[in-house]
């Protein structure tokens, strides 16, 4: 379980970064969430920052879950 919440922080975390970097540059559609979702237009950077914050608190939320990892056993 710690392993996929791991995950999902990183990909909210790729989402967010690089979605962020490509917008402050101006970089055209990617595979980046926010720019398939009709309903986010106009508010791409913030649901960057968004996408970034929510990483960083399922992250941090993942290193308090208990749970076994490869290293422990």
């Amino acid at each position: 379980m710690k392993e996929f919440i791991s995950g999902l922080s990183l990909l909210f975390l790729i989402q967010g970064i690089g979605g962020l970097i490509n917008h402050l540059t101006n970089g055209g559609k990617s595979w980046f969430l926010v720019n398939y979702i009709d309903a986010l237009q106009g508010f791409e950077i913030v649901m960057d920052i968004v996408f970034i914050v929510l990483g960083g608190i399922i992250g941090l939320a993942s290193w308090k879950i208990g749970g076994s990892t490869k290293s422990e056993n």
